[in-house]
């Protein structure tokens, strides 16, 4: 099968971690998979990180070269994907994340083409704007969890709840050395938190948490893509003493944190099924994840996994004494979650993805 995935960009994330990764499983499984971004190449760490992936298993890469901030020129970015498209010739077209479903859903329509759209949900919920929802409402979909199914815009499509996966995380000791080239004290306990900055991922509570622990001798790193509330929380980590913003890691640096962390925080608003969650359940660290129905799916009576009963930091400080507590080794606590996680792989993931595609097809 010919397969493409389309989404905005691979400068840093989840769902692009878990595109890229996903694409790497189709392939292995005999597909053909090409991926197209809609946003030029910004050649970052993370974005090199994952194309190093993808060219090591010869999946070809093409951008519609939009600038980052920058309106796509409609005429521009259909002329550019008609090509691409025309060249690939896919069976399916797996586009991910909000505007992606609305610039490829207009572009066959207008163009008339008859390329099989699946639209894979990732948030829980997905917003999407009216053009979005009015050009996608017998679109079949793939939603990353039951919670997003849940949550998102209901409509009479096609769907599968099919679940994200992760390829088991490769430990080093490379995280030694980020907490040196970030002045870490490394006697410190430390709480390890990753994700965007932004009104998702909510780091004003983060800030409120990390203040309670101020000269405790307990200290918090923050990974993550600058986005929109990137300015006022860069801000806000400065009035504390104890928040360390390391900027945007790569998938084996951050794996290397959470093994040397403590514990890994999550403070979401929303989320789909998270990446890094899942990440840091592998890796065998113990969890603190906001009271949001997602963390409840596939956290929920997993080993050394604690879910507040509100947003109020007081309840988070109470839940994490208890992580910051805990005297198991990682490896034993990751024996404990291993029979839960068995169905948390990409390779699972991908074959699912593949089953669905072919009844979209029949």
């Amino acid at each position: 099968m010919k397969i493409c995935h389309i989404i905005a960009n691979l400068y840093a994330g989840g769902a692009q971690t878990f595109v890229v990764f996903l694409a790497v499983e189709q392939q292995n499984l005999g597909h053909s998979v090409s991926i197209i971004l809609l946003d030029q190449f910004n050649h970052s760490p993370f974005e090199n990180y994952l194309t190093q992936q993808l060219k090591a298993n010869h999946i070809s890469v093409y951008s519609m070269e939009r600038k980052p901030g920058k309106n796509l020129s409609v005429f521009t970015s259909f002329f550019k994907l008609n090509g691409f498209l025309k060249k690939i010739q896919p069976q399916i077209i797996n586009s991910h994340l909000q505007f992606t479903h609305l610039i490829v859903a207009l572009y066959l329509k207008i163009f008339s083409k008859t390329y099989q759209l699946v639209l894979t949900i990732h948030n829980a919920p997905e917003v999407w704007n009216y053009q979005t929802l009015k050009t996608n409402l017998k679109t079949p979909s793939i939603y990353c969890s039951n919670a997003s199914m849940q949550t998102s815009a209901q409509r009479d499509c096609k769907k599968a709840v099919i679940a994200n996966g992760i390829k088991k995380p490769v430990i080093d000791d490379i995280a030694n050395q980020i907490l040196i080239d970030y002045g870490v004290n490394p006697n410190h306990q430390l709480v390890l938190m990753v994700g965007k900055l932004s009104h998702q991922k909510n780091y004003p509570l983060a800030v409120e948490i990390a203040k309670h622990y101020q000269n405790q001798n307990v200290s918090f790193l923050i990974c993550g893509i600058k986005e929109e509330t990137a300015e006022q929380d860069l801000a806000s980590f400065k009035t504390v003493n104890n928040i360390h913003y390391l900027g945007i890691k790569v998938p084996k640096e951050i794996y290397s944190l959470m093994d040397r962390c403590d514990v890994f925080l999550n403070t979401s608003h929303y989320e789909g099924l998270p990446i890094t969650v899942l990440e840091a359940f592998f890796v065998g660290t113990p969890c603190v994840l906001s009271n949001i129905l997602p963390h409840h799916e596939i956290g929920d009576g997993l080993a050394q996994v604690y879910i507040p009963n509100s947003f109020e930091a007081a309840d988070f400080v109470g839940v994490i004494n208890l992580a910051l507590a805990n005297e198991e080794t990682k490896s034993v606590i990751l024996n404990k979650r291993e029979p839960h996680l068995a169905q948390y792989t990409v390779g699972k993931a991908a074959q699912s993805y593949v089953d669905f595609y072919e009844e979209v097809l029949d």
